[in-house]
């Protein structure tokens, strides 16, 4: 069986990260609907948010899950979304780069190549 569901939205307002239980999956509590948090920190937001719904719901945290949504400031998270594209292209060129590789450095060894000569042709070598 499938835990419930609770959609939460977080955002920074005056210092603080505050956290509102917006949505719940079909058939869970709406106790928590429009419930509301805060925590001073982004690394602590998400613990108070699944603290809120356990203690209105009075259930043990594992009971439910959440989906926690940060929003920011327009400008920003187009930043922040252009950056974290940035960065599943890098790790998938890094998963690339790392498959290519180890074929090519069996290829070059079973050749005849040592792993020195390997690695330098490779653009890996000192």
């Amino acid at each position: 069986m499938m835990k419930p569901m609770y959609e939460i939205r977080a955002w920074r307002e005056q210092g603080w990260w505050l956290a509102r239980v917006v949505a719940a999956c079909r058939g869970a509590d709406l106790t928590p609907l429009n419930a509301t948090t805060h925590a001073r920190t982004l690394t602590t937001i998400e613990q108070a948010a699944r603290d809120l719904v356990a203690t209105i719901l009075d259930v043990d945290e594992a009971a439910f899950e959440i989906d926690v949504e940060y929003v920011l400031p327009r400008e920003i998270e187009t930043l922040v979304c252009e950056a974290i594209g940035a960065r599943t292209w890098l790790d998938a060129a890094n998963d690339l780069w790392q498959e290519h590789s180890t074929v090519a450095m069996h290829a070059l060894t079973s050749e005849g190549f040592s792993q020195e000569e390997a690695a330098q042709l490779l653009g890996v070598g000192d």
